[in-house]
């Protein structure tokens, strides 16, 4: 089952409520870090807390405006979902110019566009299954060589 961790600066916080609540009306689980003191000022506490949160989310929406620019902690959320191949999408609030980086995973403009990253994904997900099925392979690669979530990122491109 889905769950999408929200990575986004605290200023952003609102787009990112919005973003959750149309994943949760969308029966998708989300998880959206809003910082309690206990965890805010200790650096070895907070990397621990976001390592957990992330390792329990299968894909990560991130929330870009001029104020991620700032951030130090969404780049970090970034590479960790980067180095576990979980499905990212950045979810743009004003057209910023993005580093290179950025510029790779699909942009997401609109609650309507996070909507058809669920239908999407959903459906890449239910092919690869049905793909490993027939093939009886268990393996994380699918056909020409590309992984699930380079197939979602081609499929999803396709229709935003």
């Amino acid at each position: 089952m889905m769950k999408i961790f929200i990575s986004h600066k605290k200023e952003d916080e609102l787009t990112a409520l919005k973003v959750v609540n149309t994943l949760t009306s969308a029966g998708v689980d989300a998880y959206l870090d809003l910082l309690d003191n206990i965890t805010a000022d200790d650096g070895e506490k907070l990397t621990k807390h976001i390592r957990g949160k992330l390792r329990e989310c299968t894909d990560v929406i991130v929330i870009l405006s001029s104020n991620t620019k700032k951030s130090w902690w969404v780049p970090f959320e970034i590479g960790m979902a980067t180095e576990k191949d979980m499905p990212i999408a950045n979810y743009l609030i004003s057209q910023e110019s993005l580093p290179d980086y950025l510029t790779y995973w699909p942009r997401l403009k609109s609650q309507e566009d996070v909507l058809k990253y669920i239908e999407i994904r959903n459906k890449v997900s239910k092919q690869i299954i049905l793909e490993k099925t027939l093939n009886h392979g268990y393996y994380q690669r699918t056909d020409g060589g590309m992984s699930e979530t380079q197939k979602f990122y081609q499929e999803l491109k396709k229709h935003l």
